[in-house]
């Protein structure tokens, strides 16, 4: 789980993701192939910076592979001030840093901990990201690690999913629940 805060790499699965007075985070959509060369940047500028993976599983003959991939490809959250925000615009990786205010930071952050959340999980069973808005019955996590997570309860190819829509970014999680924990 690639988290660093200001060039710390944080091991601990449980760090929430915060504010810093003059900072602010962003997703930044960076050139193709680029996320991790803009994580470098960011830890070599003393910059908070998040890059979510989630853990995959293939079969290529007859092997299980097992590989780290980005939930969002092309996307990076960096924590910038002002200077900051100009040295990512200026470094020739970066496409666009997404606007993010005052206002929309506090539902920014909540989503990058939800995100962390199904990181974790991705360890134990498969996750998936999607990006299509289901419309369904809303639920409400009531025990275990998702716990007070919100998301929709939906049926696919006989199978239940639950999926957790993250605003800001509108992308959706999705994993297989157990049933008892809804």
């Amino acid at each position: 789980m690639p988290l660093s805060i200001e060039s710390q790499f944080i091991n601990d699965d449980y760090y929430l993701i915060d504010t810093v007075p003059e900072r602010r985070w962003y997703p930044v959509y960076c050139k193709p192939n680029k996320e991790k060369k803009l994580a470098e940047l960011a830890s070599q500028k003393n910059i908070s910076w998040y890059f979510p993976t989630f853990l995959h599983h293939r079969t290529t003959r007859g092997h299980c592979i097992e590989s780290q991939i980005p939930m969002f490809p092309g996307y990076v959250f960096l924590q910038l001030n002002r200077q900051q925000n100009w040295q990512v615009k200026t470094s020739g990786l970066a496409i666009r840093i997404l606007p993010v205010t005052e206002k929309t930071e506090p539902k920014l952050i909540t989503d990058l901990n939800k995100i962390r959340e199904f990181e974790l999980l991705s360890r134990t069973q498969p996750v998936k990201v999607r990006t299509d808005l289901v419309p369904g019955k809303r639920f409400i996590i009531t025990h275990g690690k998702l716990k007070g997570t919100e998301g929709v309860i939906v049926k696919r190819k006989n199978r239940t999913e639950f999926i957790v829509h993250l605003d800001f970014l509108g992308y959706s999680l999705a994993t297989v629940p157990a049933m008892d924990i809804l």
